[in-house]
């Protein structure tokens, strides 16, 4: 009668604990790694590259400027580090560049740098 007592405590308490176990595993975690809707708060105005309007970043919206140029709305992705992916499509292509804040007057983009 002990013996048997015993098995079934052992036993309920190893299913109790595998149960647990998978409610933690189950949980979604947040990814900080997912795509954004809008700018990054950290773009948001005119940049210039060599004193030519290049990019217009809004709360919701990108503007690129010269050949090819238009709105759209944009997302974005924190890569870490200070370092952001945009994604967009204009004139019927998708974009996506990746750009690294400096500063509040300095961007970086693919081997250019953008300035307010």
């Amino acid at each position: 009668m002990k013996k048997s007592l015993t098995k079934l405590m052992v036993t309920s308490l190893t299913l109790t604990t595998f149960a647990g176990a998978l409610s933690f595993t189950a949980i979604p975690i947040a990814s900080a790694a997912s795509w954004h809707k809008g700018s990054p708060k950290a773009f948001i105005g005119t940049w210039k590259s060599d004193g030519y309007a290049a990019y217009k970043f809004t709360k919701n919206k990108i503007t690129v400027y010269g050949k090819g140029g238009g709105t759209s709305k944009s997302m974005y992705k924190y890569l870490g580090h200070k370092k952001y992916t945009v994604k967009y499509k204009v004139q019927g292509y998708h974009y996506k560049e990746t750009f690294t804040y400096i500063n509040n007057h300095k961007i970086k983009g693919h081997g250019f740098y953008l300035t307010k």
